[in-house]
């Protein structure tokens, strides 16, 4: 698994004169950083204020300057970097995340190996130093991610450079509850880097087997117990959706059962993530212009594993059912055909009308078996329509459901968090668009409301007595021009955030 190199610590606030290669100040538009240049030795605080009233630096949010530092000014540091913050009025977490990450980057640019902040000495826009310090930090370890093992030497533009360490100042009384509070976050980052890496990774080295394999590598290293359903298994439980997606493969489905159970007598949550290693449409092919990012068809499989791995390390008190149906979609002399008549675990026949729309198919049969576990609340995660990218784009996940108190909460979650999501209606009347002439129903309801049509498929599937949120990922999962410095191109590992800060804020 990639690891965010750069090693964060926490100090004391009056330890400015301590070693680094690097002092960071933070400038709001307009040039205004009075509250970390009061920290700082007159001369620098002098020069700062020089620079900033010649207008080299603006203090525009991610605009970066370099300066020396005089010697004999009181730090044992050799250079500046002034960070613009923007209005002060506009910053949020989300903003001190990219900033924390824009710091890293431009270290790394500059061969600089140790970093400290003075960005978190005051109250930003009503978010206190540890939360300023936390968003920070978080930012920082995300933009710090790498996806370069398969970058040889030969890439002379590839960059090499590592920040080694970041330091952040805090009051002393915010010292114990901020390096607690920076622990769980560097956990859970590193879930996010699980699944970035899983996402990332091609689809002739990730298979559904590969996959397997690293589920039961988790609970090798972690309190994780892991069950892998073969296909010989998923057919003795009726598993039929997850077979016909994956019959035309030479690489077998799978279903992995990853549980984590520390929370007693608590209920269970159950999370389902769509795991399409490789999705070339199947017999109905998808066009050839951008296929290969079809790699990223299990992000909502790979949100599982990283969640899992982040609760594991956090050791929460709580019971957790991960289930990540695996299969490849691929057009051969075995796949299945359009037309072709599936009866699911649950009884349901579905009529496959296109057999690009297979991602609810998998589901299909791991969401019935999620039942089986007896869970309070289920939450599914995939890039299940490209509907949802026209809807929304980017910029948040779709949300449906049957509970409205559980998509309240996730929406509140994922405002914490920076995943943000939207809800759409699942009306009755959508319901009438997947019905079929020759099964119970059929696995498209046409071009309209694709997003909401697929998830009233799913629906079909989970019990109404059982809260559920279904999140298409569609839109979020990855992007390859990325211009936010805490995602970078590729997979974003969106979901492993969003369901920790919802797991944290229930216990569930």
């Amino acid at each position: 698994m990639s690891e965010a190199h750069v090693k964060i610590h926490l100090f004391d606030e009056t330890s400015v004169a301590h070693e680094a290669d690097l002092l960071v100040i933070g400038v709001h538009s307009g040039g205004e950083a009075q509250a970390a240049l009061a920290r700082c030795p007159d001369g620098v605080a002098r020069e700062v204020k020089r620079v900033l009233k010649a207008g080299w630096l603006r203090g525009d949010a991610g605009e970066t300057l370099f300066l020396p530092v005089v010697p004999g000014e009181g730090l044992a540091v050799e250079r500046l970097l002034l960070v613009g913050l923007g209005k002060r009025e506009s910053v949020t977490l989300e903003s001190l995340r990219a900033l924390g990450a824009s710091v890293v980057k431009a270290c790394e640019k500059s061969a600089v190996d140790r970093a400290l902040v003075l960005v978190s000495l005051d109250e930003q826009h009503g978010i206190g130093p540890s939360r300023v310090m936390a968003a920070m930090a978080e930012g920082a370890w995300l933009g710090s991610y790498r996806f370069d093992r398969y970058q040889g030497v030969s890439r002379k533009d590839a960059p090499r450079h590592r920040l080694k360490r970041l330091d952040f100042l805090l009051p002393a009384a915010r010292l114990k509850g901020g390096r607690k509070r920076l622990e769980r976050i560097e956990k859970i980052t590193r879930g996010v880097m699980l699944a970035r890496d899983l996402c990332n990774t091609p689809g002739n080295l990730l298979t559904p087997d590969v996959l397997a394999r690293k589920g039961r590598e988790l609970a090798e290293r972690l309190p994780i117990k892991t069950t892998i359903f073969s296909p010989q298994v998923l057919a003795q439980k009726g598993m039929n959706g997850i077979l016909a997606v994956g019959q035309g493969s030479a690489h077998p489905p799978c279903m992995i059962i990853l549980e984590y159970r520390k929370g007693g007598d608590r209920p269970t949550l159950a999370v389902v993530g769509k795991a399409v290693t490789f999705d070339s449409g199947g017999i109905s092919l998808k066009p050839g212009a951008k296929m290969e990012e079809m790699k990223f068809d299990m992000s909502g499989g790979a949100a599982v594993f990283g969640f899992l791995h982040a609760i594991a390390e956090m050791e929460l008190p709580i019971n957790v059912v991960g289930i990540v149906p695996a299969a490849e979609n691929l057009p051969s002399g075995t796949a299945q055909r359009p037309g072709d008549v599936i009866k699911t675990a649950r009884g349901i026949h579905v009529e496959v009308i296109n057999t690009d729309a297979e991602g609810r198919l998998i589901l299909a049969d791991a969401l019935h078996h999620a039942a089986t576990f007896d869970p309070d609340v289920i939450i599914d995660l995939a890039t299940l329509t490209g509907a949802c990218v026209i809807a929304l784009g980017s910029h948040a996940t779709g949300l449906m459901g049957n509970h409205k108190g559980l998509r309240k909460k996730l929406r509140k979650a994922g405002d914490r968090c920076g995943e943000r999501v939207w809800p759409l209606p699942m009306f009755p009347e959508y319901q009438e668009q997947i019905k079929s002439v020759v099964a119970d129903i059929k696995n498209v309801g046409g071009r309209e409301a694709g997003t909401i049509t697929a998830a009233c498929f799913l629906s079909r599937f989970v019990d109404e007595s059982r809260a559920w949120a279904h999140l298409d990922i569609a839109g979020t999962a990855y992007d390859l021009s990325s211009s936010k410095p805490h995602m970078p191109k590729g997979a974003v590992g969106v979901g492993v955030r969003l369901l920790c800060e919802y797991a944290l804020a229930e216990r569930v």
